[in-house]
């Protein structure tokens, strides 16, 4: 029987590959025929693409078998700024099916076939951090985001941690929260496979990360949306004190499980 169990993770891992190609075409076309529906109607393609992401996001945790318990309230204000720590690739479905809105993501997403065009029909805001020219052209484009009721989904650590820790914030991107006057929401993202580190850590390598979620039949994950961060404080203030929250949730809940 134990013999059996790669062939059979094989096997799993090649019907969600399948599985996968049929979602991505089915919403490639749904996304194009919403940007040739509502191109003269930017307000209206803005929540239409909302509306997709969410959508393809829980039909991906479907593929994936991610089982999500929700410690809080999803219902955010329209137009918050929700930030969360980053592990791996699970977090932007999980986060997706969870809250209505849109991604800021790395640069080089642009440029990964596939899925760059479901991220660039979703209305994802890529950022280059290590263009600091461009680091301005981001923060205006979140806050328009903000500032137009959608509501902007990004990870402060600009990078993925092995989820037993929570690396300091990026307090650049907050100060699209401040110049907008919106509030800021912490959300703590943990993974209970198991596995140290988790399987949905990135690790070294984008493919092996992805082939040990695609054989992996169950992932279960909690995330806790905290109390959120009023509006008025500074881009350093807001970066620190969600950090803080998060940080605090990932520790305790690191020591209660030890």
């Amino acid at each position: 029987m134990t013999s059996s169990k790669p062939a059979l993770f094989f096997l799993l891992a090649v019907i969600r590959t399948g599985a996968h190609v049929v979602v991505f075409a089915v919403f490639l076309i749904l996304g194009v025929c919403g940007h040739i529906l509502f191109f003269m109607s930017p307000p209206r393609l803005l929540k239409w693409c909302a509306f997709f992401t969410r959508w393809w996001a829980r039909a991906t945790c479907l593929i994936f078998n991610i089982q999500i318990q929700i410690e809080g309230s999803t219902r955010v204000r329209p137009g918050s700024l929700i930030v969360a720590n980053h592990v791996g690739s699970p977090d932007v479905f999980i986060l997706g099916a969870c809250f209505k809105g849109f991604f800021v993501s790395k640069s080089e997403i642009a440029d990964w076939l596939l899925f760059s065009w479901l991220a660039k029909l979703g209305r994802t805001i890529f950022a280059d951090r290590n263009k600091r020219h461009q680091v301005k052209t981001v923060i205006r484009e979140i806050e328009a985001r903000l500032n137009g009721n959608h509501s902007v989904i990004l990870f402060p650590e600009a990078r993925a941690t092995d989820g037993t820790d929570v690396a300091p914030f990026k307090s650049a991107v907050f100060e699209a929260a401040f110049l907008a006057n919106r509030p800021v929401i912490p959300v703590a993202i943990r993974y209970h496979d198991g596995h140290r580190p988790t399987v949905a850590y990135y690790g070294n390598s984008f493919l092996k990360h992805i082939f040990a979620l695609l054989k992996t039949p169950r992932l279960r994950a909690t995330i806790t949306v905290m109390k959120e961060i009023p509006p008025g404080m500074d881009r350093q203030n807001l970066a620190a004190k969600s950090h803080r929250a998060i940080r605090e949730k990932i520790m305790s809940d690191g020591r209660q499980s030890a």
